[in-house]
């Protein structure tokens, strides 16, 4: 019977996502990035609680215990943005390089090569 384990040799490797040499990204692009996908997976999980029913007399479910898991949920939210484990902070960085304008002339061409008057 073969075995359907891979072996850890062809294991694929982990791809980085984060294009830290593009000298268009900047710190604060990234910074922004990062809080876009916090924001957004602080709402995920947010709305995730919601469907977990109504708590009961043995669950602990108050004011302080909301608070609490609020911020608890912001800090995983946080960590996985920096983290980029969902991907979305590339995503949207990607969608922000492809959205700016391209120069209309091409800066790198020789000078001497496009003219047509003649002396």
């Amino acid at each position: 019977m073969k075995s359907s384990l891979v072996p850890p040799n062809h294991l694929p490797q982990k791809v980085n996502h984060q294009n830290n040499d593009d000298p268009r990204v900047t710190p604060e692009m990234r910074k922004a990035a990062e809080g876009l996908e916090a924001q957004f997976t602080s709402m995920m999980v947010d709305a995730m609680r919601k469907t977990e029913g109504e708590p009961n007399e043995f669950s602990l479910h108050n004011s302080a215990s909301d608070i609490y898991q609020g911020m608890l949920d912001q800090e995983y939210a946080d960590i996985s943005a920096k983290g980029n484990s969902l991907g979305l902070s590339q995503q949207i960085i990607d969608y922000w390089l492809r959205s700016q304008p391209q120069p209309k002339y091409n800066i790198s061409r020789s000078q001497g090569t496009g003219g047509t008057h003649e002396d």
